[in-house]
C-alpha cells in the first residue's frame, strides 16, 4: 500500500497554464483522506513551491531545488545543501561573461542577469527562430522572487549561498558547450529539467536522495513511495521509489524506466495515477477524462 506520493510540479502536477487543475486537486485531497502523505519534489525553489501550494490551500512536504532543500509540511527545514560559494561565484561570472541567461538560486531569491532577456532575443535572431520555446523565466517580474543583477561582484562581499545555478539557451550547441565544461569537472550533479536548460547542483543533491531522506524521516519504507514526474531531473526519484509513474508528456526514454505511464499534464495525469493506485472514489472516474 502506498503511504507517500511525491510529485513533480511543472509538466506534472501543473498544466500548461502552470495551474493545478480541479481534478488534480480533488485527487490530492482524496489521497490525504486515504491516509497518504503528499510531497512536492520540484526544481523550483522552496519559497516558490510553498507559494503555489498555499494558493490552493494544500499542505505538503516540500523538496525544493531538485533536492537541495527539504521542508516538512509545517515548514521545518529537514536538510539543505549548497554549492561551494567560491566555485559558485566563479561559475556565475564565467557564464554571465559569455552571455548565458542563468538563474542563481539562494535561500530567498533567484538572481538573474539584468540583460538576460536581451541575450535570449539575440539568440533567437541569430538562429532565425520565431517560436518561443520553454526557455527562461517566463512571467518573472521584479515583484516576484526574482532579483535582476547588473553587477555580480556585489556577492563577493555578501554571505549569500547558492543551491543551484540553472543555465538557459535557445542555442543547443552553445548550451552543450557550457554543460560539457562543468560535467568534465566531475564535481557537480548536472541534470536537465526541460527544453533548453541544464542545472548545476552540489554533487550529492538529487530529488531521489531527498525523497529517500524524507521517507526515512517519516518512517515510511521507500517501497511504499510513489513518484510521479515528467523530466530527466525526476529519474533519481524513479530509481528509489517503490512505484514510478511517468507523465504522458514525458520523453520515451523516461517512460521506459517507469513502472507505469499516466496521461499528460493537460489531461489530469496526476489524478489518473493517484486513482489507479488508490482506487476510484464513487463518481470520480466519470469526472476524470478516461
Amino acid at each position: 500500500m502506498i503511504k507517500l506520493i511525491a510529485m513533480d510540479m511543472d509538466g506534472t502536477l501543473l498544466n500548461n497554464h502552470r495551474e493545478i487543475s480541479w481534478e488534480n486537486l480533488k485527487a490530492l485531497r482524496y489521497a490525504r483522506s486515504k491516509g497518504v502523505t503528499l510531497a512536492i519534489a520540484s526544481g523550483r525553489a522552496f519559497f516558490d513551491i510553498e507559494s503555489k501550494m498555499k494558493e490552493v490551500d494544500m499542505e505538503t512536504h516540500l523538496i525544493g531545488t531538485n533536492g537541495a532543500t527539504i521542508h516538512s509540511a509545517d515548514g521545518k527545514l529537514l536538510g539543505a545543501d549548497f554549492l561551494n560559494r567560491g566555485e559558485a561565484l566563479q561559475i556565475i561570472n564565467e557564464l554571465v561573461e559569455q552571455n548565458y541567461y542563468i538563474g542563481a538560486y539562494s535561500e530567498h531569491h533567484i538572481y538573474v542577469p539584468e540583460q538576460g532577456t536581451e541575450w535570449l532575443r539575440a539568440e533567437l535572431k541569430s538562429l532565425n527562430i520565431h517560436e518561443d520555446r520553454s526557455v527562461g523565466f517566463q512571467g518573472a517580474t521584479r515583484d516576484d522572487f526574482y532579483r535582476f543583477v547588473e553587477d555580480w561582484s556585489i556577492f563577493e562581499k555578501r554571505s549569500t549561498e547558492f543551491s543551484k545555478i540553472i543555465v538557459f539557451s535557445y542555442d543547443d550547441e552553445k548550451l552543450q558547450k557550457a554543460r560539457s565544461v562543468y560535467e568534465a569537472k566531475r564535481q557537480y550533479n548536472i541534470v536537465s529539467s526541460g527544453t533548453g536548460n541544464f542545472e548545476i547542483m552540489p554533487p550529492n543533491v538529487s530529488k531521489g536522495n531527498a525523497l529517500d531522506h524524507l521517507a526515512n524521516y517519516l518512517g515510511i519504507p521507500i517501497s511504499q513511495v510513489m513518484a510521479i514526474g515528467d523530466n530527466y531531473n525526476d529519474l533519481s526519484m524513479f530509481e528509489v521509489a517503490g512505484v514510478s509513474v511517468a507523465m504522458g508528456n514525458a520523453d520515451d526514454e523516461i517512460k521506459a524506466v517507469c513502472d507505469r505511464v499516466t496521461t499528460n499534464c493537460e489531461d489530469d495525469g496526476v489524478a489518473h495515477a493517484i486513482y489507479e493506485e488508490l482506487g476510484y472514489p464513487d463518481g470520480a472516474k466519470g469526472a476524470v477524462n478516461p
